[in-house]
């Protein structure tokens, strides 16, 4: 075997060669007297566990949050492979970095230095700065008050199939019916989705469109998303490389979108959903930094997308710790009840349900729907009050799974609690699940109108309860939260 011995040396320099280059990329923080975190693999970095979907790259990142040596370190260092990237755990260096400093921040990581088209990019989730700023101005406009109140009659249009489907399940007071919590937000999300940002109503219930359902629980469920979101979050530059092709199929989309579009254009009618906003905007002046024409309309789509996938997340896991906490869950039923009875069904009545409010925001707390926060260095930038630079095109992230579940800010932060949002609390400034500074959530009201639009539904119908063994998984190969096996809820008819 004469060839064997040059190509086993060849290997072992090979090796070796590796591990110096490894080692030499994976201490680029210690050299800029940054903390880093502990046991990086040469490979993968300190992100293994979330590439091979081992751990939701979501939670792995709170994970690493709760991996730093000194506890009350502001910020660390770690990589995703080779690639050096800065894990802030301070409320106040996020607010320098997110809010006073926003101009060398305003952009996400997400998606990388090109904004490839896509529905779930080319929106105000990924675009970036100066199109973004300019977009910004100009959607805010199409989620007022007054447009939330044109929208509430389509999300109670959307919940009837969905408590009709709860009837037809003949839940009754004396025994309980199991119901997975998840997917029927995901199939009332889907129908809300079609009926507010597509213009079309939709009953998946009872009625569902074969090829719209597919389409959207591919966008809930699929393997190919998942992928697709642990790319544009964490290794973006691979969308560069591989194209949209990899993101979310929006070819049925893209039709029921246009067709809804010229119908509505054709009659001129109205429905005070997201498509009059969008035809508006259409035919106002324009600005080269962004025009809403072509597919520029129907990426705004999008935006709701990822924002009722967030506020389904947000209703399922609430209703999750409600039917765990009895005695929350009877204080969350009485309060919807006495809104009701003062206001009627009105929007009036779901912005009064403040004690609804603080069990939904306890419930992101512990299970932020987007658990990541994430932004580009746009130039060199010197951390205040250190000689710390971060250089350009350095990712920032910020872990909500950390931050919110820190002891150095919450009080047994892992105990479900909505006491902590009430009049007399003092929130922590480390709560921040809609995001933090002029980049933060611009849905977060239709977000919570939806989630307190279905928790009203429910609980004024159900008592829902949590069985020992329906414990949460969370979905290993899912970076948005979701539970692995559904939320599966015992669910028995209120007694009046």
């Amino acid at each position: 075997m004469p060839g064997l011995l040059p190509a086993v040396l060849l290997g072992t320099v090979l090796y070796v060669l590796f591990r110096f280059y490894a080692r030499y990329k994976l201490d680029y923080w210690k050299r800029r007297g940054v903390e880093q975190l502990p046991n990086t693999d040469l490979v993968f970095g300190n992100f293994k566990d979330g590439i091979l979907f081992r751990r939701a790259p979501g939670y792995h990142l709170g994970v690493l949050h709760n991996s730093a040596v000194d506890k009350k370190a502001p910020y660390v260092g770690f990589y995703i492979f080779h690639k050096p990237c800065l894990l802030l755990r301070d409320p106040e260096i996020i607010k320098q970095v997110m809010i006073r400093d926003f101009d060398n921040f305003s952009d996400r990581h997400f998606a990388g230095s090109q904004q490839k088209d896509s529905i779930g990019m080319k929106n105000l989730f990924g675009l970036k700065n100066p199109a973004w700023k300019y977009l910004r101005s100009k959607i805010t406009p199409t989620l007022t008050r007054g447009k939330l109140k044109q929208m509430l009659p389509l999300m109670m249009q959307t919940g009837k199939p969905m408590m009709d489907h709860l009837e037809e399940q003949n839940i009754q007071s004396d025994r309980e019916t199991v119901i997975d919590a998840q997917e029927l937000n995901y199939k009332y999300t889907t129908d809300l989705i079609a009926n507010v940002a597509l213009g079309t109503p939709m009953d998946s219930f009872h009625n569902p469109n074969e090829e719209f359902s597919k389409c959207v629980n591919n966008f809930f469920h699929g393997f190919k998303r998942m992928v697709a979101l642990v790319t544009v979050f964490f290794m973006p530059e691979l969308v560069e490389l591989i194209g949209p092709s990899m993101l979310f199929n929006s070819s049925f989309v893209r039709k029921v979108f246009w067709d809804a579009v010229n119908s509505r254009e054709q009659s001129g009618t109205k429905r005070g959903d997201f498509i009059d906003s969008l035809i508006q905007l259409k035919n106002g002046e324009q600005n080269p930094e962004y025009k809403f024409e072509g597919e520029n309309l129907l990426y705004q789509s999008g935006t709701f997308f990822s924002g009722f996938e967030s506020s389904s997340t947000t209703t399922a896991f609430t209703l999750m710790e409600l039917a765990a906490h009895p005695e929350y869950q009877e204080k969350a039923r009485r309060d919807i009840e006495r809104a009701i009875k003062e206001h009627g069904l009105t929007y009036e009545a779901f912005n009064d349900m403040k004690y609804l409010d603080q069990c939904i925001a306890e419930g992101v707390r512990l299970h932020p729907p987007v658990s990541t926060i994430d932004r580009y260095t746009r130039q060199n930038y010197t951390i205040p009050g250190t000689n710390i630079v971060i250089e350009k095109g350095t990712p920032i992230y910020v872990s909500l799974y950390g931050m919110q579940e820190d002891p150095r800010f919450f009080e047994q932060p892992e105990v479900y609690d909505p006491s902590r949002f009430n009049d007399e609390s003092q929130v922590s400034d480390a709560y921040i699940p809609f995001g933090i500074g002029p980049r933060m959530c611009v849905g977060m009201k239709v977000g919570q109108l939806h989630a307190k639009v279905v928790l009203a539904m429910i609980l004024s119908e159900y008592i829902v309860v949590q069985k020992p063994e329906n414990k949460l998984v969370l979905d290993p190969r899912s970076t948005f939260t979701a539970a692995a096996d559904g939320i599966n809820l015992h669910f028995r008819k209120v007694i009046r």
